[in-house]
């Protein structure tokens, strides 16, 4: 190797022409601008040098300062002899740091994690580091919490580290930063934002020459295709990394572009090439237990694959012990993985009995460690709000820079200011009684007490409003269009004389009603979490109430080929004081998931009397299928909300996982609760106690009607419609026709004001969501400028409670959702047209 004999040379001659920090100098310049780049040869003079009786301890030091940069370059760790003479060479000076971060990292290139992560803590705390050696401790201890698999510091450390690199103008260490944080978004699964990262980082290193990175890079980005599943673009990356091994002399680019071709092969399923292909890595010099101990995994599952029992076994051994000798700290599904692997192989052998003991061994290992993935990702501070807000601040970072400087500059001033009032307080805390300093103590721990919930305060109201702004946004997408079919519907049902085809669009007004029943599941699981919800109780019968919900889910069953059979006790014939609407939701979430679960035979619907009295019946309801079933140990999961028993159940049947939760939370209004009885394969039924008064009065109530006044008393009032969807304008023409309106109709606010700056009008029906001028602020206007105290009503589907408070706060007098209920519309009408 050439450049290995310059190096030998000049190692020979360097007591009689440079000191030892020239030559490190020359190393250094030699490795930045040589080609090819001479990495390899620098590592070894510099090995030799670092053991050498003949230098200082402080030219030592130097040298093991360049020494670990390079190894960690190439992300290897030296024999435990070159270790230990790193470690005695460890101080507060600046290559101290250095070396300090170079042997925590290598712990952990080991997978000795917790020795690395205590480390990489002490020296990121030593208060006399130096900014440039901390952002570079930083960015490999994220490096080092991704792989070992511990995600939640990590997006606050990015932060950190980016906030150093702007502050002190790091930018030769913004490569080295950018391939970190597309490490760390890979480790999460946000891809996107991986390799936005990764061609960040890729770019700046071309541009600063920083070759060993480029080789990080395209082997990244080809991993990324792969996981991605995008075998063919993989390859095309791992071969680019082969063509840029061209310019390094230690073969690097090649060793990492072998190990990714072969995982490649093996997730593609092309066994035996990924198997040829595996040797090589493992006999590559650079290879180490880590990536051994992956090959030999992935070997060990081929072989088996292939039905070669032998060598799968073979492969499986030396995983394991590579696995246990080197990765202990690994908190990872991957060393259970070989259990399973071992008991599929001891199987394929035929010994069943042990082959279960290891599958034990399996599951109970994989358990732990999945537990322990899981608390990862759900401590990882909300990952898809913080990865939002990631993406927002990559967006904006590049305009915001000088800002950001003058606030950073700001807080630097402010922290001065502050450390220079703790030091006078500390002279005045040693002038004074004890009591004081523990007063101080307790209050200072106060404060922290109270930083640290204020911070959780925010985030908490953040992700509320967010999600809150998510289901008001996907409630008025929904509602939109169903206030056509609802509005037409009823109309068409009105109209029509044939009975046929009036029965038919009652059914699809029935069923589009019980369908915005569904999208106010969303509603309702907001306000159950915020303890709003509230029960509307009235006189019903409970068997007209099933009847309705059975000729609605009819049609369902019967493309199933499956029988609705409702058995509703005879003693129950009285009107009953109940929440019609929040009994047949819960009856219909269980209909509905019966109907969706089963594939044949009968799904029975039950409410049978259990206590009868003067004042009120106690009812067991019921809803039994002959469906898929559920685990016992799945059973447990089925009241969470957004989940269901198994991840493959949404998979194939769909649905959120809200249905049941909400049903038990609108049951335990009631004083019940929800009870499951279920074998897998033959059906589950689930069922709840409840017990309703008797309405006693109910007879003298008056029936409802559509019409609470005559027609007569709302023709001829000239009513503005300020609407921008013609559907929606035509459906509130059809539901009005026959009450003999004079309407006007204006496509967005500002029309709307126009028209009222001009012209007398006695309401305007409002939507809010309109081009131009929305609803609120043509109110506004209307309220403030124009001095208008004409009734103004909302008619809009952002129906949520933020939504009305917001429409009333701007001047609006009434509220009416979409889809438009006619009766209420018409009586909130009566109400403002005929007042007075």
């Amino acid at each position: 190797m050439t450049f290995l004999c310059v190096f030998a040379l000049g190692f020979g001659a360097f007591h009689v022409h440079a000191s030892i920090a020239d030559r490190v100098n020359e190393i250094r310049l030699q490795v930045e601008t040589a080609s090819p780049m001479p990495i390899g040869a620098a590592i070894d003079e510099l090995e030799t040098l670092l053991l050498s009786d003949r230098l200082k301890v402080d030219e030592k030091r130097a040298v093991a300062a360049l020494y670990v940069r390079y190894q960690l370059l190439i992300h290897q760790r030296p024999d435990e002899n070159v270790l230990h003479e790193l470690q005695g060479l460890e101080n507060n000076s600046r290559d101290g740091f250095i070396i300090a971060v170079g042997i925590a990292r290598m712990y952990g290139i080991s997978a000795n994690y917790t020795e690395a992560y205590n480390r990489f803590d002490a020296i990121i705390s030593a208060p006399s580091i130096p900014a440039d050696v901390k952002a570079y401790a930083l960015i490999y201890q994220i490096l080092t919490y991704s792989e070992g698999q511990v995600f939640a510091p990590n997006a606050e450390l990015i932060n950190a580290v980016n906030d150093l690199l702007i502050t002190h103008d790091l930018s030769r260490l913004r490569p080295l930063y950018d391939s970190i944080v597309a490490d760390y978004y890979q480790s999460v699964s946000a891809y996107d934002l991986a390799l936005r990262f990764y061609e960040k980082s890729l770019e700046g290193a071309q541009a600063a020459n920083q070759r060993i990175l480029e080789s990080d890079n395209l082997y990244a980005i080809g991993i990324l295709y792969r996981n991605l599943g995008n075998y063919d673009k993989a390859i095309i990356y791992f071969e680019r990394a082969v063509e840029h091994d061209k310019q390094i002399d230690i073969n690097y680019s090649e060793f990492l572009a072998i190990y990714g071709i072969a995982t490649t092969y093996y997730r593609a399923g092309d066994l035996k090439a990924a198997i040829a292909l595996s040797e090589k890595v493992l006999t590559h010099p650079l290879s180490s237990s880590f990536y051994n101990s992956e090959i030999y995994r992935l070997k060990a599952e081929a072989h088996l694959t292939l039905g070669e029992l032998d060598e799968a076994y073979q492969s499986l051994e030396l995983a394991r012990q590579l696995y246990d000798e080197n990765r202990e700290d690994e908190q990872t599904t991957w060393r259970a993985q070989l259990e399973k692997t071992a008991a599929y192989i001891t199987a394929a052998r035929g010994n069943y009995k042990l082959a279960f003991e290891q599958f034990e061994v399996f599951h109970e290992a994989y358990l732990k460690a999945k537990k322990y993935e899981d608390l990862e990702l759900i401590e990882s501070a909300n990952l898809v709000q913080q990865i939002t807000q990631e993406k927002e601040r990559a967006n904006l970072l590049e305009s915001e820079n000088k800002a950001f400087e003058e606030a950073l500059q700001l807080k630097n001033e402010a922290q001065q200011t502050q450390e220079l009032f703790s030091m006078l307080l500390s002279v005045l805390v040693v002038l004074t009684m004890v009591t004081i300093v523990i007063i101080l103590i307790l209050l200072r721990k106060s404060k922290q007490a109270n930083a640290l919930y204020s911070t959780a305060k925010d985030k908490a109201e953040l992700h509320s409003r967010i999600k809150s702004e998510f289901i008001s946004n996907i409630s008025h997408e929904i509602r939109t269009p169903l206030n056509a079919i609802i509005g037409f519907g009823q109309t068409v049902a009105k109209r029509s004389s044939d009975l046929e085809t009036k029965n038919l669009t009652k059914k699809i007004v029935t069923a589009s009603e019980m369908l915005l029943q569904l999208i106010n599941d969303l509603l309702d699981f907001s306000k159950i979490e915020a303890g709003k919800l509230t029960l509307a109780i009235g006189p019903h019968h409970v068997k007209s109430s099933m009847s309705t919900l059975i000729d609605i889910f009819s049609d369902q069953a019967q493309r199933k080929d499956l029988h609705l059979e409702l058995n509703v006790d005879g003693n129950l014939t009285d009107e009953l004081m109940f929440d019609e609407l929040r009994f047949k939701q819960i009856m219909a979430n269980l209909i509905s998931n019966a109907i969706k679960f089963s594939r044949e035979g009968t799904v029975e619907i039950g409410i049978r009397v259990i206590e009868a009295c003067d004042s009120h019946y106690a009812l067991h309801c019921w809803v039994k299928d002959n469906g898929i079933g559920i685990s016992k140990e799945n059973q447990a999961k089925l009241f969470t909300p957004f989940t269901q028993a198994e991840s493959s159940i949404a998979r194939k049947y769909g649905g959120t996982g809200l249905g049941l939760n909400i049903t038990n939370n609108l049951l335990k209004l009631m004083g019940s609760s929800l009870t499951v009885e279920s074998e897998v394969g033959k059906g589950a039924t689930f069922s709840f106690d409840v017990t309703f008064a008797i309405a006693t009065d109910a007879n003298s109530m008056p029936p409802a009607t559509d019409e609470v006044e005559p027609h007569c008393l709302l023709a001829g009032k000239r009513v503005l419609l300020a609407e921008d969807n013609d559907i929606n304008v035509e459906v509130m023409k059809a539901l009005l026709e026959e009450f003999k309106l004079d309407l006007h109709h204006a496509s967005n606010g500002q029309e709307a004001i126009d028209a009222l700056a001009n012209q007398e009008f006695d309401l305007v029906l409002m939507d809010v969501q309109m081009p131009h001028v929305d609803g609120i602020n043509a109110t506004k206007h209307i309220r403030q400028i124009l001095k208008k105290n004409t009734p103004i009503i909302a008619l809009t589907a952002n129906a949520m409670q933020q939504d009305i408070d917001e429409c009333l706060a701007a001047g609006m007098n009434a509220h009416v959702g979409k889809p438009v209920d006619k009766a209420f519309l018409v009586s909130t009408l009566r109400r403002y047209l005929t007042a007075g």
